[in-house]
C-alpha cells in the first residue's frame, strides 16, 4: 500500500514538472513570454551578451547599446543618439522590459500583407502604463522603429503587434506614476513581477512539494522495513 502510495505521489510529481517544461517551451526569458497560437511558432531569448552576438560584425554600435540600456549603463532615450528620428516618441517613455531577441520558428504567424503576427505575455504590463509600444531593430533594414501594437490586452497581461521581420525587440510605454501602487516601472528594465511567473512558481512549488513527500515516505518505509 505504501509502495502504492510512494509511486502515485512521484508520477504526480513528474507530471506537474512536465507542465512546468511546456509552458517554458519556446520562451529563454521570464520578463516576456509567447501565447496562443505563437508559442509554437516564435522563440524568445533573453537579451544577453550572447543571445546578441550575432550582432558584433553586422552591426556593433547597436549591440554594444542595446546592452548597456539593458545594463542600466545608457538610457532609453540615449537610442536616438542611433536613431534621431525616434527622439519624440522616445521622450517621455520608461522600459518596461529589457530587450529580448524574438525569433520565427517555421515560419512564425504571418499576416494576409506578410507581417509576422505575435502576442506576448507581458507580466509587467498594468494600467499604469499608457501609449505602449514596441522598440525593435531591424537587422534585416537596418534601422531601429517604433512599433504600435495591435491589441493590448491589460486584463491577460498581453500584447499583439505585427512585424515587417524579427530581431531585438523591447516594451516600452509612458508610466503614469499615480497608478503604479510600487510597482517598478521607471525605465530599468525591471517589472513588478521579475523572475518566474506566479503560475510556473506555483507548479513547481506544487513539484517540489509532491517530490519531497515522496523521499519522506520512502525513508519512513525503509526505516520500518529495517
Amino acid at each position: 500500500m505504501k509502495k502504492r502510495f510512494f509511486g502515485t505521489l512521484l508520477a504526480a510529481a513528474l507530471v506537474v514538472t512536465q507542465v512546468v517544461s511546456v509552458f517554458a517551451a519556446g520562451s529563454r526569458t521570464t520578463q516576456v513570454t509567447l501565447v496562443g497560437e505563437a508559442a509554437g511558432k516564435y522563440e524568445v531569448s533573453e537579451g544577453t551578451a550572447e543571445t546578441f552576438s550575432y550582432l558584433h560584425e553586422s552591426a556593433p554600435e547597436v549591440e554594444a547599446k542595446i546592452l548597456a540600456v539593458n545594463s542600466g549603463e545608457a538610457t532609453l532615450q540615449s537610442i536616438a543618439e542611433q536613431a534621431p528620428e525616434l527622439a519624440k516618441e522616445l521622450e517621455g517613455k520608461s522600459l518596461i522590459t529589457k530587450f529580448f531577441d524574438l525569433e520565427p520558428i517555421n515560419g512564425g504567424i504571418r499576416t494576409e500583407d506578410g507581417k509576422y503576427k505575435v502576442t506576448l505575455s507581458v507580466p509587467a504590463l498594468t494600467e499604469a502604463l499608457t501609449n505602449v509600444r514596441l522598440l525593435h531593430y531591424s537587422t534585416e533594414r537596418n534601422l531601429w522603429e517604433i512599433v504600435t501594437p495591435t491589441d493590448v490586452n491589460y486584463k491577460n497581461k498581453q500584447i499583439t503587434a505585427e512585424f515587417i521581420d524579427l530581431s531585438p525587440v523591447a516594451v516600452i510605454a509612458d508610466v503614469d506614476e499615480s497608478r503604479t501602487e510600487g510597482n517598478d516601472t521607471t525605465g530599468s528594465g525591471t517589472s513588478p513581477k521579475t523572475g518566474v511567473s506566479s503560475d510556473w512558481g506555483m507548479y513547481m512549488g506544487a513539484a517540489v512539494l509532491l517530490l519531497g513527500t515522496a523521499v519522506v515516505v520512502m525513508r519512513k518505509t525503509k526505516k520500518e522495513c529495517n
